[in-house]
């Protein structure tokens, strides 16, 4: 089954409502187990791709600020969003999109497995294909009437780009102000990079939030040189930069050094994925214990595309053999920055 063209523009009048069963995915997220090597490229018929969104999403997970956080709820605003919905019944008939019938699609309200409801919503065909592979029911909405519609509804959490990495937990409390047109005052990133299920994601709103950061000594230069001699020779891997990753609630001396890479032709499951990882980080180790005992390190796998071009924009690439076309975000008017009590 491929991802259903159900792309028909919608208001705020497409109704929301919890499925009587609520779905919990099952797909895998992050950095060390993505699910796809290389990007999907956009099928005919599907709307745009969320590409400013995406380029804030990345330099905010590069670099925690208010400008960079202010940028990804503007961006939440503006964009296009494949919303999505809940499965039709089986012995009903899905209704065509821009037909009559089409306004009343539910919106999928799911729950994680504390039992939060959460929606999903991404930037892109593909993101929503590395969530739901065997495909589903979306509808593209401009991100402020998404959050005018589940207002009223029983999520607690929007999550952008589930099973993707990096990607978004908007609370209540912001998706709220959203809705208003109100840029919110967070001191906290919506923007997370993790590995784990969808459905723990939602639940991470609460218990911190995944930072990643890029300094540029976070290894020396001695094994910044043997850790790219080994990974350029490796004809499956395409693009590399070093970084460090700080989970949630792990502490200020929490954070992991990590070599993010891009890759090709390796199987798209999550074990083999690993299983890759775990070969390239045995290969630049080898042999070389007592340079790395010290600084130890993990390594994963970034497909997004909007990764590699802030990568390249912010002059901290180690090496791309392919890189992506780049594109500069544009500024937003008309938002409003304010304070909204609970």
């Amino acid at each position: 089954m491929v991802l259903k063209k159900l792309f028909g523009k919608r208001e705020t009048e497409v109704e929301q409502k919890t499925p009587a069963t609520a779905e919990t995915p099952v797909a895998k997220a992050g950095a060390s187990a993505s699910p796809e090597a290389k990007p999907a490229a956009q099928e005919p018929g599907e709307p745009k791709v969320a590409e400013y969104l995406e380029l804030a999403m990345v330099e905010n997970a590069r670099q925690d600020t208010a400008d960079s956080r202010r940028k990804v709820y503007q961006e939440l605003l503006f964009s296009e969003l494949l919303l999505a919905l809940a499965e039709p019944d089986a012995n009903g008939q899905v209704p065509e999109a821009g037909s009559e019938n089409s306004q009343n699609m539910s919106v999928a309200i799911l729950q994680n497995s504390a039992g939060t409801p959460f929606a999903a919503a991404f930037t892109s065909g593909a993101a929503a294909r590395r969530w739901r592979p065997d495909g589903g029911q979306y509808v593209s909405v401009r991100g402020q009437d998404i959050f005018k519609l589940l207002e009223p509804s029983p999520a607690e959490v929007i999550v952008i780009n589930a099973g993707s990495a990096p990607f978004i937990i908007l609370p209540k409390i912001e998706y709220r102000q959203l809705a208003m047109g109100i840029v919110p005052q967070s001191q906290n990133s919506p923007v997370q990079i993790a590995s784990g299920a969808p459905e723990a994601e939602a639940s991470q709103a609460q218990d911190g939030q995944m930072q990643v950061a890029f300094p540029p000594d976070v290894f020396s230069d001695e094994q910044k040189t043997h850790a790219v001699n080994m990974l350029n020779s490796n004809a499956k891997i395409e693009a590399a930069v070093f970084g460090a990753i700080l989970p949630p609630n792990a502490g200020e001396n929490g954070w992991i050094r990590t070599i993010f890479l891009r890759v090709a032709g390796v199987q798209e499951t999550a074990e083999d994925m690993q299983s890759f990882c775990t070969g390239v980080k045995d290969s630049i180790v080898g042999g070389q214990e007592e340079l790395f005992s010290a600084a130890p390190f993990e390594v994963g796998v970034m497909p997004d595309p909007g990764f590699w071009q802030a990568m390249h924009q912010n002059n901290i690439i180690l090496f791309d053999k392919n890189p992506p076309p780049m594109s500069q975000a544009e500024a937003k008017d008309g938002v409003v920055d304010a304070h909204l009590e609970a």
